[in-house]
């Protein structure tokens, strides 16, 4: 049978040792790691190479949304299973959209991480009926139309903002405190969500729709 690695990141040592003893007690899962902080995970997440990722959306000053986002550039097939006390409603829909498998209140009995481990394992999105009808309505609204500068998440705009202010990749990477490779798969997401067919192309949108460096026409 294979075991998984876990990668844990909270700063909640009662909820570390709660989510230890609930996956000790399921022989397909191994924690690998523990992470108390966004530069802390992101640095595990590199070096375990985990299968899964079950993180909490408030460490100090970290930005857990944004950090959902750098595990899925750094590890695209790694699954992240959000386990918060935010709001589901609020910050459910953010944390699918940024790149997630699965929401998980820390209102709802522990049983609940392993039924979403079950379900993300299986290749499903898992989050509760609620949030499920507002990720319906928001692709209703999505369908059919390319993206624009609205619908670029938080970080996204950040390394929109970055690339137009003629910031070479290196310089992008040393900016935000990420790697040269997961910096260069934001800006591949940032091509294709935009609809443009070369690094050039993106250069010149960001200058001109977000820097304002150019002239347009």
């Amino acid at each position: 049978m294979s075991i998984f690695r876990l990668l844990i990141v909270d700063d909640h040592p009662i909820v570390l040792t709660g989510l230890k003893l609930l996956l000790d007690d399921d022989g397909r899962f191994a924690v690998s790691g523990e992470a108390a902080s966004a530069p802390a995970a992101c640095a595990e997440a590199e070096r375990l190479q985990p299968d899964v990722i079950i993180t909490d959306l408030t460490m100090g000053e970290g930005d857990g949304i944004a950090l959902i986002e750098d595990l899925r550039a750094l590890l695209p097939a790694t699954r992240i299973i959000v386990y918060s006390s935010r709001d589901e409603l609020v910050w459910g829909p953010h944390a699918v959209r940024a790149g997630a498998h699965a929401y998980v209140a820390k209102s709802e009995p522990l049983d609940a991480v392993a039924v979403a481990l079950d379900r993300v394992m299986a290749g499903a999105i898992h989050v509760s009926e609620p949030v499920q009808q507002l990720l319906i309505g928001d692709l209703a609204r999505q369908r059919d139309r390319r993206s624009d500068i609205g619908d670029l998440s938080a970080r996204e705009l950040q390394v929109l903002r970055l690339i137009g202010s003629g910031a070479t990749l290196q310089s992008l990477a040393k900016e935000l405190g990420l790697g040269v490779k997961t910096v260069g798969t934001y800006r591949e997401r940032l091509k294709i969500k935009l609809g443009l067919d070369s690094v050039r192309m993106l250069e010149r949108y960001a200058a001109v729709h977000v820097a304002g460096r150019l002239d347009p026409s």
